[in-house]
């Protein structure tokens, strides 16, 4: 049963924070009074986004009078991993069960990360399938500690594509038919699909920042700068001649917005195939979109002809009323953004499909000692009384207890030889349990190269660039290695590894270096090398700016901070040491016959997490 309770709601996106006051209003909520803020950063400036998200809540909390204030953060849909588990249908813990798959689907120790989870309807063969959403403890205990400073309290922290789903479902419950919700952010467009009782998701980077990045690629201009433009004159253009009456700058933009947003209808088709082919799912009936980047000027009427489907905005608000304090103005340009906030209100009500809450370490503590709390007086009452009860009986207790120890006295050979049994049993455990943790990671790195594949497909699925081969790199440092035209690639199957810093394993696949030396460090896969093509433009004076293009997209793609990459490409290190990184082969250089239509390029992939790998013998590899 729904429990309408005033409700002060936070939202944490990549380029806006929101916070909204909600009371009940009947059977209902009312929205009695929000503030929203946004953070425009260069991708340079990243470092810095917690000081900005930080004074923005600052200034809202002053705003909105709210300081003291239990809250509800909502995190978005890039900081988290979101999972779909299937379990067998067997009888055991289920909470178990999901820790255990949890550490095979998250690329990160269990230590570094807060879950949590919710069943979902079983599957036509008859599985249990469980929604895991995850999220890095660290980036989870950040964003807590600028909730804290600004004199707010975290109640529980949301995410933001299952309180989206909740406010929809909540705002169109006579929805019937298979519906696709497209929540186009800033870093990513979060892709839902409700259909019947069925939910799934699946996040992709082709969003506003894609698009501001394409304008100041093409335009010459800066991120903040091709940013402002976008808002200020954005427009998708709709061809057949749709940009004729425009002047020349502006039909530029037009038509460079509508190129880009081709790449998020791409994503979006080839995610609906999947949810129809992996999860047997039903194509959708209509499309609803929200989220800044549905603001630009015929969004709408671009997505409903590319996708063939009708598109209609998203009614984040349909079920609530309005206060009197809100500004009507404001709230029609921000409505189509509040949807992640309204569906915290719905799920604090407990009228949601979904009631996630992941828990920031300290919040962990705090729960944990008041659910001790009352044990804890209890057994102290207890204690109370027991010292009281031993007082008044220790003195006929004593010669009872003294004729107990001589009858006991020679039993005590006997208990210690159960002992000594119980101790070698526990030896016997503690090595079990070794093995058993050796088996666990064995088991959790058999799907690793998939997941890196996998992950390469997704993201580079471009017109202008595809990927033709694939070296895992042992123990390769890319600090001290620079990618070369020429270089001895051998094939570009094996990679000489006999620079590297650790001089551990001399290839990839793991030839012992040639002096017999001990290696310094376990083998393991640091970093994936892969190369490419790109078409190669016909106007030569293009050429650059097209190596330029593929380089900016593989950055933007591959970028360690975009969903749950498993690569480490920090912004600033790639941008300082490009060479180490990424590389355009000349024909002359390459042992492998160019065409002349295309260019080869070569990329080394750090990963966050290193693969292991069996141990190899030293000394001459017989």
């Amino acid at each position: 049963m729904a429990e309408y309770k005033k409700t002060v709601a936070l939202e944490i996106g990549a380029q806006s924070v929101a916070m909204g006051v909600f009371t009940p209003a009947g059977r209902s909520y009312a929205l009695s009074s929000y503030a929203r803020r946004d953070i425009l950063l260069d991708p340079v400036e990243e470092g810095m986004r917690m000081d900005y998200v930080s004074e923005a809540i600052k200034e809202m909390v002053a705003e909105l009078g709210l300081r003291g204030s239990d809250i509800r953060t909502v995190v978005s849909g890039q900081q988290v991993f979101l999972r779909f588990i299937k379990l067998p249908p067997i009888d055991g813990d289920l909470a178990e069960q999901v820790g255990f798959e949890a550490q095979q689907q998250i690329p990160f120790p269990l230590d570094d990360i807060i879950y949590a989870y919710q069943p979902l309807s079983d599957t036509p063969e008859g599985d249990k399938e469980v929604l895991l959403v995850a999220v890095k403890k660290d980036v989870l205990d950040g964003l807590h500690g600028q909730v804290e400073s600004n004199g707010l309290k975290t109640k529980v922290v949301d995410c933001s594509i299952t309180s989206l789903y909740n406010v929809f479902r909540a705002n169109y419950p006579e929805e019937t038919e298979p519906v696709m919700l497209l929540d186009i952010g800033a870093k990513t467009t979060d892709i839902i699909f409700s259909e019947g009782d069925r939910f799934f998701t699946r996040s992709v980077t082709a969003a506003g920042s894609f698009v501001t990045n394409a304008i100041a690629r093409d335009m010459k201009l800066s991120f903040c700068q091709a940013e402002k433009l976008k808002l200020e004159k954005g427009v998708v253009s709709l061809g057949n001649g749709h940009t004729d009456s425009m002047d020349a700058e502006t039909a530029a933009l037009a038509t460079c917005i509508r190129t880009a947003m081709t790449r998020l209808v791409s994503e979006v088709q080839r995610t609906v195939m999947h949810y129809r082919s992996q999860y047997k799912g039903s194509a959708p009936a209509k499309v609803y979109i929200c989220g800044g980047g549905a603001r630009l000027p015929f969004a709408q009427e671009f997505l409903q002809a590319a996708l063939n489907l009708p598109v209609g905005f998203l009614n984040t608000l349909g079920a609530f009323s309005v206060g009197s304090k809100v500004d009507p103005a404001a709230l029609e340009q921000d409505a189509i953004c509040l949807g992640p906030l309204a569906g915290s209100a719905v799920s604090a009500a407990k009228a949601g499909v979904f009631d996630i809450d992941l828990v920031p370490t300290s919040v962990g503590k705090d729960r944990a000692e008041k659910a001790q709390l009352p044990g804890v007086v209890i057994g102290g009452l207890l204690a109370v009384a027991g010292a009281a009860f031993f007082a008044f009986s220790a003195s006929s207790a004593a010669s009872a207890a003294n004729k107990e120890l001589q009858r006991v006295l020679p039993k005590d050979k006997s208990v210690a030889a159960v002992n000594d049994k119980l101790q070698n049993v526990q030896t016997k455990y503690d090595k079990a349990m070794k093995d058993i943790g050796v088996l666990n990671n064995l088991y959790s790195a058999r799907a690793a190269y998939a997941d890196v594949m996998q992950q390469l497909s997704e993201r580079c699925a471009s017109v202008k660039f595809w990927v033709t081969d694939f070296t895992p790199l042992v123990n390769y440092d890319v600090e001290a290695n620079t990618l070369t035209e020429g270089g001895d690639m051998k094939g570009a199957r094996l990679i000489d590894m006999n620079a590297s810093r650790n001089a551990a394993v001399a290839s990839a696949m793991g030839k012992a270096p040639e002096d017999g030396s001990a290696r310094k460090k376990a083998p393991a896969v640091t970093a994936i090398f892969v190369t490419g093509y790109t078409i190669k433009p016909v106007d030569d004076e293009k050429t650059t700016a097209q190596r330029e293009a593929v380089m900016n997209m593989v950055a933007e793609n591959f970028y360690e901070h975009k969903d749950d990459s498993l690569f480490a490409m920090e912004s600033a290190k790639v941008q300082r040491d490009l060479n180490r990184y990424f590389q355009f082969v000349s024909p002359k250089a390459s042992r492998d016959k160019i065409p002349p239509y295309v260019e080869k390029f070569m990329v080394v992939l750090p990963l966050k997490s290193p693969i292991a790998i069996p141990e190899m013998a030293t000394g001459t590899g017989k």
